[in-house]
């Protein structure tokens, strides 16, 4: 156990912690090592330790909990103080402190100073409650003049308490939390209140830094919001909020009381989706020069650039990258508002998307640790990580659980580190069992079904496809508990057992991957037998006919009806989206792949409802949760910021500019591109983990000029079949579509 220093009084209150010490002697090194349940701020002699926001981080804190190490020793003073500021963070309740000193004398002698009663501890600061989504109130006529100093008089703070964590203390593994982009307001809008709104233009999640001038005591409420209603006021209805009970203010507000004269602050314990801030109090004339909005996120190397002659699909683009933004913060999360959930589903129907954009290898495979020490017994994967509460039973959703497979797999496939299997395999493998226990279970009316429906699950509880065009949340909650969709459990059942095989394999597990290869297809003929038993589904959804031939479960001569039966459906529905979050991420790589680019690009640049030009053309700035965003009165509904409808960006890259991995981490590339729709030319480049590759080319009418960049071997695969494998460099080619 590791012990830490908490002070119980505080509740949801900020915490101050001091202790100041003197070395023995001269001191080689010096370093300081800290970590906190919460989160923290470290000052050493009055200087801030890093640059990084929100530390140590969110991981599944009942099992381990990250620190870092600063180096401290050119900081070093005949006497010296560590100050450090804790809030409730996402842990949720008071903070708790670990904090150890070592250091390395010049005699060779080393010493170590753990956490120990010469701490002293206040909940007295200008920090008052705060929650990571709630807000915070900071008064800052409380503030602590020199608390960082170690000449500072701490005599009237308490002496902490002490608290043993049971959990690892491990270092750090994630990528640091940092603020990025800066927003000024391009509006001030006047509401029927009588406040004012800022619009900063971009949808966030970060908050925001003011300078104001005021009377001590005056308090002046800020409200963080997506969007605003049909009227032009501002709302959080979309979000479904209720005002919270403690402090009688709805989620995402901050209340700062004043100190006299000027000053300038920004939130130090909480984050918020935001577009909008809405002032209340405000105690001087609303100047936007006073405000600007910042972005916080992880911060990952961006590996992706995209743009093409199309504004609204550029505009689209950005979408996606800012929604991935909003929501890699720690760990992938669906919505930087509402809900801020580890949800498995929404990771990965989106690890393709996110690994052309950002490197995200160090990022995810920190997270994909907590889904391994939070799988349950019984083997199933947690709908959220690190744990959000939900009931056990829901876990092992189909499309959810199957993360376990699905991330690593691509993973893989794009760094090439066979480390990322081999820490997943166990895992993998429990999940497969599961799958298989779960399987040899039936619904009652089912009981009379033939030997294949021994590899159909049709019981526990599943998200289904999930808010497809026309369904709500509610219903398909509802249906998942009492009517769980077999066709989508038993299609990932078979997936999952096919790639667990393929990474078997990649392992060089033999046993395993025997098992696994015939597990597969008994399941996929079941499915078979059960959901194409004419070969073409039977049904009007576009889901039906996506996922069999995006997850390889349709009978070879069957694929090209289906595919065309998928096309003839989304030129009928005017060529509008039909598909929820599972099958978005492959409906226009189906067409492509099966021959029907134009399909694909028209369904891609539908501007009318649902759509996601049609967000475009709404206004937004991030990924909208539901596709209709705005309902018949254009009452804004849901979140507006959920990356997972946005994984169309992935075909972007991998079809119409063509770039994917032909060997793990892009040893080999293939470059097959897809120009069509009404683009006139495009240019995207990918910094693989090989190198820079780069794609452009140019259309007029139906000639196109290509443009290729590549650090390694590459196959070159033109729309009209033409292949040649070139070396790595420049390559060029004219072309007709026909």
């Amino acid at each position: 156990m590791t012990r830490m220093i908490t002070c119980h009084t505080a509740g949801n209150r900020g915490v101050y912690f001091r202790r100041t010490f003197t070395a023995a002697g001269p001191v080689k090194k010096a370093v300081l090592r800290i970590s906190a349940l919460g989160i923290y701020t470290c000052y050493f002699n009055e200087t801030r330790l890093g640059d990084e926001v929100f530390t140590p981080g969110r991981t599944s804190y009942s099992k381990r909990l990250q620190a870092r190490t600063y180096d401290i020793t050119d900081l070093l003073e005949e006497k010296n103080v560590i100050a450090v500021q804790c809030a409730n963070g996402w842990y949720g309740k008071t903070p708790k402190l670990f904090a150890q000193i070592h250091l390395s004398y010049a005699d060779q002698s080393e010493q170590t100073a753990d956490v120990s009663a010469s701490w002293r501890v206040s909940d007295e600061g200008p920090l008052g409650f705060n929650d990571m989504k709630l807000g915070e109130f900071y008064d800052a006529s409380k503030e602590l003049s020199g608390w960082t100093s170690e000449k500072y008089d701490d005599s009237s703070w308490k002496t902490p308490e002490f608290f043993e964590y049971e959990g690892e203390l491990i270092e750090t593994e994630g990528e640091p939390i940092r603020e990025k982009e800066v927003f000024a307001p391009v509006a001030i809008l006047s509401q029927n209140d009588g406040t004012s709104v800022l619009d900063f233009g971009q949808n966030i999640a970060g908050y925001m830094e003011f300078t104001v001038t005021g009377q001590a005591g005056e308090e002046a409420e800020m409200v963080y919001g997506e969007v605003l209603d049909q009227d032009g006021q501002f709302t959080q209805s979309n979000l479904s909020f209720a005002k919270n009970r403690q402090t009688g203010k709805y989620p995402q507000t901050v209340v700062y009381k004043l100190k006299e004269g000027t000053q300038t602050w920004k939130p130090q314990a909480s984050v918020h989706g935001f577009r909008y801030v809405k002032l209340t109090g405000w105690p001087e004339e609303v100047k936007a020069e006073n405000f600007r909005a910042i972005a916080v996120y992880s911060d990952l190397k961006q590996t992706g650039s995209f743009e093409c002659s199309d504004p609204l699909i550029n505009r689209l683009a950005s979408n996606c990258r800012w929604s991935m933004k909003g929501n890699y913060l720690d760990i992938p999360t669906d919505c930087p508002t509402r809900e801020r959930a580890g949800w498995t589903g929404d990771a990965m129907v989106y690890c393709v998307p996110a690994a052309y954009q950002m490197d995200i290898y160090r990022f995810t495979k920190k997270w994909l640790k907590d889904v391994i020490l939070e799988q349950n017994p019984d083997g199933s994967i947690r709908n959220i990580v690190p744990d959000g509460g939900m009931p056990v039973f829901m876990d092992g959703a189909a499309g959810w659980s199957d993360a376990i497979v699905k991330i690593p797999y691509e993973l893989y496939r794009f760094y090439g580190k066979k480390e990322i299997l081999e820490m997943c395999w166990p895992a993998i493998r429990r999940h497969i069992t599961f799958m298989e226990n779960r399987a040899s279970m039936r619904k009652p009316w089912h009981l009379n079904k033939g030997a294949h429906y021994d590899y159909v699950i049709d019981t526990g509880f599943h998200w289904g496809e999930w808010l497809e065009p026309g369904t709500s949340m509610p219903a398909g909650a509802l249906k998942g508990f009492t009517v769980p969709d077999a066709e989508v459990a038993t299609a990932y059942y078979a997936w999952s057992a096919g790639k667990a095989a393929e990474i078997a394999g990649i392992l060089g597990r033999k046993e395993d991957e025997l098992y696994c290869r015939q597990l597969h297809e008994k399941v996929k003929a079941a499915y078979q037998k059960e959901f194409l038993p004419h070969g073409i589904p039977e049904s009007d959804r576009q889901c039906r006919f996506v996922r069999p031939l995006a997850l390889g479960l349709a009978r070879q001569e069957d694929c090209s009806a289906i595919a065309a039966k998928l096309n003839e459906m989304i030129l009928k529905n005017g060529c509008r989206i039909g598909t929820g979050f599972l099958s978005t991420p492959h409906v226009c790589r189906v067409l492509s792949d099966y021959g029907y680019t134009e399909t694909a690009w028209r369904l891609l640049e539908n501007k009318e409802q649902p759509g996601w030009l049609y967000e475009v053309r709404k206004g937004a700035t991030t990924i909208w949760e539901n596709w209709y965003g705005l309902d018949q009165k254009g009452k804004p509904v849901n979140s507006w910021n959920h990356y997972s409808p946005g994984a169309v960006i992935a075909w972007l890259y991998d079809s119409a500019a063509g770039i994917t991995p032909l060997k793990p981490g892009f040893e080999k590339i293939r470059i097959a591109p897809k120009p069509g729709g009404s683009l006139t030319s495009l240019n995207v480049s990918f910094d693989s983990a090989a190198g820079l590759i780069s794609v452009r080319w140019e259309k007029e009418g139906n000639h196109v000029k290509l443009i290729a960049e590549t650090p390694a071997e590459t196959e070159i695969i033109l729309p009209d079949g033409t292949e040649e494998t070139v070396p790595a460099g420049s390559y060029e080619k004219e072309f007709d579509i026909i």
